[in-house]
């Protein structure tokens, strides 16, 4: 019994240190935890063969019962973890049948990450991501429109008219004009475009922005990072929220929450402020705000002051990173 206990203890430590880095921002029990940096929810399954069975199927009964288990520590788990200031999980089951039939399948359909048999004794590691279908199911925003190509066309017949009329055509041309060949450069530009709008129109709404922020030549910001390491209060959660001083909600609103974008997270997190700037995230060039507190008793709501406010509701280029939820959040260790 001594050795069926200290082979756990240490098949169990030898887990943990894998999955639980430094660098990530971890909340994390003996049976598993949430990584708010990667996004993942895991957990951890024990389980040994009955005495009578014999020694050719002793793995497979082993593996079966560490998974019946680590499929119960995940459930726990993702049960107890936090969406908003108000709700967790466990909450949003209790109101509803239909989001507890999805949050089960979304449990069943869990990764194995890890897989280990020793002295009869198996263990199994097991993962899900908090975007897609989990995002999609605690936000409750079921109803959205799949066709997203064909929604994206006026915004492209928009943005096209921004960029070739008035100053910004005029700007375009002084950039495009090398040896008196601008109409030669111009057409290629045109015909870049065209290949991306035949080819997949989100893809080309993205190349016309870039195109038209690097024409104006303005600084521009690729995400928001809020230190919110001041702020001891702050709590953990899926869908924290950014607002004024007087409670109005910057990030992420109503519509926001509709958006694809969303449903990769609205934010993640880090311990230090030069890590999460080097984040694919934010790009490299995020624009860096201070966070004051937490608005009332809502403390996974940051608050930000009411300068900082104006200018992250006035920018127009944080603007297009809070639509692609290229936001993260640096927390203290």
């Amino acid at each position: 019994m001594k050795k069926l206990l200290l082979t756990l203890l240490l098949t169990h430590l030898v887990l943990m240190s894998d999955a639980l880095k430094a660098e990530d921002v971890i909340q994390g029990s003996e049976t598993g935890g949430v990584n708010w940096t990667k996004g993942t929810v895991f957990a951890s399954g024990y389980g040994v063969a009955g005495e009578n069975i014999p020694n050719r199927k002793k793995r497979l009964m082993a593996r079966r019962a560490a998974q019946v288990d680590a499929y119960r520590n995940l459930a726990e788990i993702l049960s107890g973890v936090r969406v908003s200031s108000e709700t967790t999980i466990k909450d949003l089951e209790a109101h509803s049948d239909v989001i507890k039939t999805k949050l089960d399948a979304v449990v069943k359909g869990a990764l194995i990450i890890k897989d280990i048999y020793q002295n009869e004794v198996a263990q199994v590691v097991i993962e899900v991501k908090m975007d897609g279908n989990l995002i999609e199911t605690i936000s409750n925003k079921n109803n959205r429109d799949t066709k997203t190509s064909f929604n994206l066309i006026p915004k492209i017949k928009d943005t096209i008219s921004r960029i070739f009329n008035g100053e910004n055509w005029r700007v375009i041309s002084k950039a495009y004009a090398r040896d008196n060949n601008s109409s030669d450069n111009i057409v290629t530009l045109l015909r870049e475009l065209q290949v991306k709008i035949k080819k997949e129109p989100k893809d080309a709404l993205d190349f016309i922005d870039a195109k038209l922020l690097a024409f104006e030549g303005n600084t521009s910001f690729s995400g928001l990072l809020i230190d919110a390491q001041g702020v001891d209060e702050f709590q953990l959660a899926t869908i924290p929220k950014l607002r004024t001083k007087d409670g109005k909600v910057i990030y992420p609103t109503a519509q926001m929450l509709n958006s694809e974008a969303f449903k990769k997270r609205p934010v993640s997190y880090d311990f230090d402020v030069n890590n999460a700037v080097d984040n694919k995230r934010v790009a490299y060039s995020p624009y860096i705000v201070k966070a004051i507190g937490t608005y009332k008793s809502r403390n996974s709501d940051l608050v930000v002051s009411d300068d900082v406010a104006t200018f992250i509701k006035s920018n127009a280029y944080i603007a297009k990173t809070l639509d692609k939820a290229s936001v993260m959040i640096v927390v203290a260790q």
